[in-house]
C-alpha cells in the first residue's frame, strides 16, 4: 500500500527544517569572520585584526576586535573598532597588563547581531625584561602637555621629583592659578600608583575651570590616582588616568 504524507505532516517537516537553518549571529551563518594571528606584541599592546565575508543580504556597520583574559571575548569585555571598513583590517590594542595571556576575536556587527571569528591567544611581554619595557628607568623626568582646546592650560607630571626616587609632582594650571600636588609613586607592570599627600590650590576662584576639570583633587586632600601606561618612548608618554578615564599624551621636557 502506497503511503503519502498528510498536509499536516508536511507542515511539521517544513517547520523543523526552517528551525535547523535559522541564521545564528554567533555561528556566523550570514557572515564569516576570520581572526588573524596577533603580531607586534609588547608588554602593553598588540596588533590584532581580521576580515569578514558577507553571505547574503547583510550590511555591516562595524568591524573590530574584542579581547579578554578569558576565551570567547565579546565587545562588552573590551573592544577596538577600526575607523574604516576596508578589509582585511588591523587594530592596535593598548593598556594591556604585562606577562598576561589574552584571548582575542575579530568581530563584525550589522546593527543587530555580532558575528565572531575564532579565538586567537597571545601573552604580553614581561615589563623590564625579555624585550619588555623597563618603565622604572624610562619614566623619571618631567613630562607636560597643553590642553587641546586651550593652549594656556597645561599639565606637568614629574617622576622622581627633586631627584628623589619614587617622588611625584603633578600640576594642572594656567599661568597664574591651578592645582599642585606632591606625593609618592610606585610602578607595577604598566600601572603607576600615585599617592598625593600634599595638594594645594592657587587662586582657585578665578581659575577658568570651564577649560577642564581638577582631576578629583580637593585642597589639602590626600589623593590616590592610578595611571595606566599605554605607551612610553624616550620623548613621549601616554597615560590613562583613573579619575575621569582621560588619555594624557605628554612630551618629555627634561
Amino acid at each position: 500500500m502506497k503511503k503519502t504524507m498528510t498536509l499536516f505532516g508536511m507542515m511539521l517537516l517544513a517547520l523543523y527544517l526552517a528551525g535547523c537553518t535559522k541564521p545564528n549571529a554567533d555561528d556566523n551563518t550570514n557572515v564569516e569572520v576570520k581572526t588573524y594571528t596577533p603580531t607586534n606584541i609588547t608588554s602593553t599592546s598588540a596588533s590584532c585584526g581580521g576580515d569578514a565575508i558577507v553571505n547574503g543580504n547583510v550590511s555591516l556597520s562595524e568591524l573590530g576586535v574584542c579581547w579578554s583574559t578569558s576565551s570567547n571575548p565579546t565587545p562588552s569585555d573590551n573592544k577596538q573598532s577600526t575607523e574604516v571598513c576596508d578589509q582585511p583590517y588591523v587594530c592596535t590594542i593598548n593598556g594591556l597588563t604585562p606577562d598576561t595571556k589574552y584571548y582575542v576575536r575579530a568581530f563584525a556587527y550589522d546593527g543587530t547581531n555580532y558575528y565572531y571569528g575564532e579565538n586567537q591567544s597571545f601573552t604580553t611581554e614581561t615589563s623590564g625584561g625579555g624585550g619588555g619595557t623597563n618603565y622604572e628607568t624610562m619614566l623619571p623626568g618631567g613630562w607636560n602637555m597643553h590642553s587641546p582646546t586651550y593652549d594656556e592650560l597645561y599639565m606637568n607630571i614629574i617622576f622622581d621629583y627633586d631627584d628623589v626616587k619614587g617622588k611625584i609632582f603633578f600640576e594642572y594650571s594656567n599661568s597664574f592659578s591651578g592645582v599642585m600636588a606632591f606625593g609618592d609613586y610606585t610602578i607595577s607592570g604598566n600601572i603607576v600608583t600615585a599617592t598625593y599627600t600634599n595638594v594645594s590650590f592657587s587662586d582657585f576662584d578665578i581659575v577658568p575651570w570651564v577649560y577642564g576639570h581638577t582631576y578629583g583633587f580637593v585642597d589639602g586632600q590626600t589623593k590616590t590616582v592610578t595611571y595606566t601606561i599605554q605607551s612610553c618612548t624616550s620623548n613621549n608618554l601616554v597615560l590613562k588616568e583613573s579619575v575621569y578615564g582621560d588619555i594624557l599624551e605628554l612630551e618629555r621636557y627634561f
